[in-house]
């Protein structure tokens, strides 16, 4: 099994003006779209047709972060409203905070982003041991409509140097491509 014919958007978190989490001058927008690039590159390398939604650091024209999300929500349902995707996975990364989570969150109520999101934390454990799946209210996953399953990853922490190591990248891009495709062998 490949992913040929697989249709996957990725979505770079945050950009332009709107950073995300800051750490000792290493900015969350930067290692999402850095991260994004690595991880299409190895899908499509399998086959899969992949999209972004970003691949510049832009943001989407709201005025404040919240405001930021709702424009890239109404883009995302805009421009890939004919496209079929299989799979949207937003991608971002958490504060230095010891007590906040590492893994894939998923709209409750969605039973195929569940096991999607499911998949990628297991694998996503052989190299983030911590990684979990749960379910959570957040706009990216609520309210984009075109994707059969969704989910937002949360691929470490801010403060975690793997990010300047490309192996370590590579690693953890991998991990995701394994747990995507432990979803398609379950839904299938």
């Amino acid at each position: 099994m490949d992913l040929t014919g697989k249709r996957i958007a990725l979505d770079p978190g945050h950009g332009g003006d709107h950073p995300g989490k800051v750490y000792k001058g290493r900015q969350e927008k930067d290692v999402t779209l850095m991260f994004s690039k690595v991880l299409r590159t190895m899908l499509e390398t399998e086959g899969a047709k992949v999209y972004m939604t970003r691949i510049t650091d832009k943001d989407f024209g709201g005025t404040t972060d919240a405001k930021d999300v709702n424009e890239r929500v109404k883009k995302i349902n805009r421009y890939y409203a004919n496209d079929d995707l299989d799979i949207l996975l937003s991608i971002h990364v958490n504060t230095e905070n010891l007590y906040n989570r590492v893994g894939a969150a998923y709209q409750e109520g969605g039973k195929a982003s569940k096991i999607l999101a499911e998949n990628i934390a297991t694998k996503y454990t052989t190299f983030q041991t911590q990684a979990i799946a749960w379910s959570d209210d957040l706009a990216v996953l609520r309210d984009t409509t075109v994707a059969e399953a969704k989910a937002l990853l949360e691929i470490g922490k801010i403060n975690q140097d793997w990010y300047d190591d490309p192996d370590q990248v590579e690693r953890a891009a991998y991990a995701i491509v394994a747990g995507i495709y432990d979803y398609f062998r379950e839904i299938e």
